[in-house]
């Protein structure tokens, strides 16, 4: 799980780095590791990618206001939860307070931090998986369903989606399919292809036809096994028969 706390005051800052890596040394047998990033300022959390699970936060010098910052957040997308550490102001009883809110009290107790690490968990496992991509000029996320196929390009992979569009996803084939581990609707070609098998349409002995007419060559002796497999998901996982 991927952290950020956002908190002007140094030493709280520092205190509940230290607090947070002791929680991630003793969940690694269990839960794995916590990884976190710290910001003591509103522009280095504003300008930061959003990559994380949760947020801890507590800016009041300078002008700056947690729950305004928290809601400017929200307002550029970000869904996750922010946990609210209420040291100098009890975020609880602030107005306009953003969806999605938890409360600690400072100073931070081990045992009610590592109550919170198993809440988050515990919504993080509820949400429906979302498969990173990034590029240089954007992060994306795509539910497994999403993403009808992915073609190698150099040191790319070009993805089309079940709406048409297309995405860049820089890294390499073999990486690509690395982050789809979990995901059991995707298989991969000779050619490095990436085939979400719910979208497959026909398979001959020639090439494979997707839902929206795009047509793959299948190598020597791949349109069998292919086959299979689409056949296979398809019982397992959706019971919808088979190609055809």
């Amino acid at each position: 799980m991927h952290l950020a706390i956002c908190d002007d005051h140094i030493a709280d800052r520092k205190q509940m780095e230290r607090l947070l890596g002791r929680e991630s040394d003793r969940r690694i047998p269990t839960t794995g590791v916590l990884y976190v990033d710290s910001y003591g300022s509103r522009e280095s959390i504003l300008t930061a990618p959003m990559i994380y699970d949760a947020l801890f936060m507590d800016m009041t010098e300078d002008g700056c206001d947690a729950v305004e910052l928290a809601n400017m957040l929200r307002t550029d997308g970000t869904s996750v939860p922010i946990v609210f550490c209420c040291g100098k102001i009890n975020y609880r009883n602030s107005p306009n307070l953003p969806d999605q809110c938890l409360f600690l009290d400072k100073p931070i107790q081990v045992a009610e931090l590592s109550a919170m690490i198993d809440q988050l968990l515990a919504y993080k496992n509820s949400l429906v998986k979302k498969l990173e991509f990034r590029n240089r000029f954007e992060t994306f996320y795509l539910e497994e369903e999403e993403l009808l196929y992915a073609v190698p390009d150099d040191r790319t992979m070009r993805l089309t989606l079940t709406n048409g569009e297309e995405h860049v996803a820089e890294m390499t084939a073999e990486t690509f399919c690395g982050n789809l581990n979990d995901c059991y609707s995707y298989i991969e070609l000779v050619s490095h292809t990436v085939l979400n098998m719910r979208y497959v349409r026909d398979i001959n002995f020639f090439r494979v036809t997707m839902r929206d007419g795009k047509q793959f060559r299948l190598s020597f002796g791949e349109s069998r096994p292919l086959e299979k497999a689409v056949e296979t998901w398809r019982k397992e996982y959706r019971g919808a028969g088979t190609v055809g």
